[in-house]
């Protein structure tokens, strides 16, 4: 299977012209992101807290950076003492080397891959393939863009410029080429499809040695690797493989659960449009009998650190990579990914890749802080207040710094120079307006729609406007000549005149046209500053070599030259429901059955047989419980069908109907549940591999807001946060529950007593 990477290095403008011309793209894009744009401004209204949440977001962020040092020191540490192991990337062939290696050290010649941008940034698909291993993408859009040979289109949707028809025949095409077919039969329905992904990756998941995944938060204080997901794929590779690898960017690293609490308040609603996805998975290291016996983290740094140097750009560093600039994003709707030529597309990459890649600026890099209207509505919704339109507006800045200390001469400065020689001369300015009245006047049109270079890059998507009427120094002169005030004349031609015509003849010279669109647009080139930074330190070209001392002093400089820490903010978010707790249970319930869950109320002393009929109802046959699960709350129907989890296989497992669990707490304003492993839940993979999860929720484990559940679960087991049955949005956004995960989840709501 071929891997395909963003290697067009035109600028925007080139490449968006394919795009603009292709009608069914624009409609899939204009669905889709008006889909969840309204997705997200219903989740995000039901919060009073939300600006306060932005705000405490953003200080997180930057307190982060500022610190980075020792929180790096501090993630090696702790996933260290959690039986990991952690390595050092300080560019994509460094990790790229390094994935491949510990892959091929365990024997193993393919992985199964979670959705990850950080993957994507390093081109690992394609590096595997080159060293002869196989890098197969299990996310449902990431597996429908690889099947075919295409590229990702959007941060969280990536197959959204397919519509359900192309990806039948995607599907119908080339599954077979990589595992188990598509059934002959497909039709473009997208349950069909999604049960078309489901069994084409299952035994994969079952059979796969190793397992690469990203992370969408480092928690340093415990070492703990988040991940947020929807269809239970993310599930299965962190939980069934022997061996798991994380690639995870130093800009992904959190302080602390307190500050955990506030992005998954954020992520979610700013993403998917959800009060929170179906899975939420965190880990931290191994954990013996529950998941990988070995785990590998990779922290790359990859361009960040001198992002972290620009006292202005380092704002970029922020992003939780949510795609929501992406969704009200004008230029990104007509768009598309694609014409951006980088894994990070819209507005949020059109600021990100330039800081990034500072040492390697092509004429796509360059075009990329002008591919936007700069019109706020990106600054409006994201998450941590990363204000993209004013980075935008320096990134161009630096630009033209860097094209005029080059000494370079861009046609867009000619032709202003020479705008405003004109309008500086009086005898030019007024010659200028009376050669373009007479020209209008001999065209016999008010406007002008096409008009020669430069003046095409206007007309080709406006009307120019033609001067009509006398002048106001005509009129005066005709009416009021007494008030003409003459100056002696003078036979040298005035220096703005000759500026002007200098600034013409400079036009001719350089064949200046705009509608070749803009030239040099680059970003401040750093190229000599990074070897100042990087290139004396005594680089080793060995993985091995690359210590955290290397790694990080980069960053020490940095950090040590005058680097400030934020102020914290003076607005708090919600920490304590104010809710009763009735009305706790209640909202619980509703935002339960709201994500396609099941929900049952029963007495403790009822409970057996709520179990039974849920049983019952479902056709169950065969149910599976943890090792140290109270069997006197099951009824005697489960009791006969029943097997106690002692690390079953997962063959085993997956021919099982149904799971019985308890649950560590839940949180009512979002409707999930959370298993940490605790008495009666079993290892994750129980509630991962059977089709079928009965929940048990006891009214006392209700709370109302995220932070309370935070504040009740152990922070170093494995856990697994649970909104309604797996699910997925990927073929034009219609949701379909049941994908790699429990097809159906039933919540038991127990009173005690």
């Amino acid at each position: 299977m071929t891997s395909r990477t963003f290697d067009d290095p035109r600028p925007f403008q080139k490449q968006v012209i394919a795009a603009l011309a292709d009608s069914q793209l624009r409609a899939n894009l204009s669905h889709a992101t008006t889909t969840i744009r309204n997705k997200r401004a219903k989740v995000v209204g039901e919060l009073s807290d939300w600006e306060a949440l932005r705000d405490h977001g953003a200080y997180i962020k930057d307190l982060a950076q500022s610190t980075l040092p020792e929180l790096i020191r501090l993630v090696q540490e702790n996933v260290t003492k959690a039986g990991g192991v952690v390595h050092f990337a300080r560019d994509k062939d460094e990790a790229n080397q390094i994935a491949i290696a510990l892959t091929k050290s365990y024997g193993a010649k393919s992985v199964v891959k979670i959705k990850s941008m950080a993957t994507q940034e390093i081109e690992l698909n394609k590096a595997f393939e080159e060293a002869g291993l196989e890098a197969y993408e299990t996310d449902l859009a990431e597996l429908i863009v690889q099947l075919g040979d295409d590229l990702p289109s959007h941060i969280l949707v990536p197959a959204i410029h397919k519509n359900r028809s192309q990806i039948r025949e995607i599907f119908l095409e080339n599954m077979g080429k990589s595992g188990v077919p598509a059934p002959m039969g497909l039709t473009d329905e997208p349950k069909q499809l999604a049960a078309a992904a489901r069994s084409h990756l299952r035994a994969r998941f079952l059979e796969s040695k190793v397992a690469i995944s990203g992370g969408n938060f480092l928690v340093a204080e415990t070492g703990s690797i988040v991940i947020v997901e929807s269809e239970g794929n993310g599930r299965m590779c962190l939980t069934l493989p022997e061996t798991l690898i994380s690639v995870v960017g130093i800009d992904k690293i959190i302080p602390d659960w307190q500050s955990l609490e506030v992005f998954l308040q954020l992520l979610p609603r700013s993403s998917t449009g959800e009060r929170m996805n179906p899975y939420t998975s965190i880990f931290t290291g191994v954990t013996d009998g529950d998941g990988p016996k070995n785990f590998h983290l990779i922290l790359i740094d990859n361009g960040r650190s001198e992002a972290l140097r620009d006292p202005v750009g380092r704002e970029v560093l922020r992003c939780i990579r949510c795609s929501a600039c992406l969704n009200v994003c004008p230029v990104y709707e007509r768009a598309g990914g694609h014409a951006y030529g980088s894994t990070y597309p819209g507005p949020i990459g059109a600021v990100l890749v330039p800081q990034i890649r500072r040492g390697s600026i092509g004429e796509l890099e360059k075009s990329l802080p002008y591919a936007s209207s700069l019109c706020g509505a990106c600054y409006e919704v994201c998450p941590v207040k990363i204000d993209i339109p004013k980075l935008l507006v320096e990134l161009r800045s630096q630009s033209v710094d860097s094209a005029r200390n080059a000494g370079s001469i861009s046609g867009e400065k000619v032709l202003m120079e020479s705008v405003y020689a004109a309008f500086k001369n009086p005898t030019l300015f007024r010659n200028s307006l009376e050669i373009a009245r007479k020209g209008a006047a001999l065209i016999g049109k008010r406007t002008i729609n096409v008009a020669p270079p430069p003046l095409s890059a206007w007309t080709k998507g406006r009307s120019l406007p033609t001067p009509v009427g006398p002048s106001f120094r005509d009129w005066m002169k005709e009416n009021h000549p007494e008030n003409i005030v003459r100056g002696p004349k003078s036979k040298k031609r005035s220096s703005s005149s000759r500026s002007a015509l200098g600034s013409l003849r400079a036009m001719a010279k350089f064949g200046f046209n705009l509608s070749k669109g803009i030239p040099n647009l680059a970003p401040q080139d750093s190229a000599k500053e990074t070897k100042q930074t990087t290139g004396d330190q005594g680089r080793s070209t060995s993985v091995a070599g690359v210590t955290i001392d290397d790694f990080t002093y980069p960053i020490n400089q940095i950090i040590g030259a005058g680097f400030q820490k934020p102020t914290a903010p003076l607005n708090s978010y919600n920490k304590a429901g104010v809710l009763s707790h009735d009305e706790v249970i209640e909202l619980f319930i509703d935002r339960t059955i709201d994500y396609k869950a099941t929900i049952t109320r029963c007495s403790e002393a009822e409970l057996p047989q709520t179990i039974d009929a849920l049983i019952a109802k479902n056709s169950t046959t065969t149910v599976v419980i943890s090792k140290d699960f109270d069997e006197a709350l099951l009824g005697e129907r489960a009791r006969t069908i029943s097997s106690l989890d002692d690390n079953l296989t997962y063959d085993t497992l997956d021919k099982i109907n149904t799971v019985v669990t308890t649950t560590a707490v839940a949180v009512a304003t979002s409707g999930t549940i959370i298993l940490d492993g605790g008495k009666g839940q079993g290892r994750r993979a129980i509630s991962l591999i059977v089709d079928h999860h009965i929940a048990l929720v006891y009214e006392d484990q209700i709370v109302e807001v995220l932070p309370e559940a935070i504040s009740r679960i152990n922070h170093r087991a494995p856990q697994t946060w649970i909104s309604g049955p797996s699910a997925t949005s990927d073929i034009e956004l219609e949701r379909v529950e049941g994908v790699h995960g429990p097809r159906k989840l039933d919540v038991i709501v127990v009173e005690r007593g």
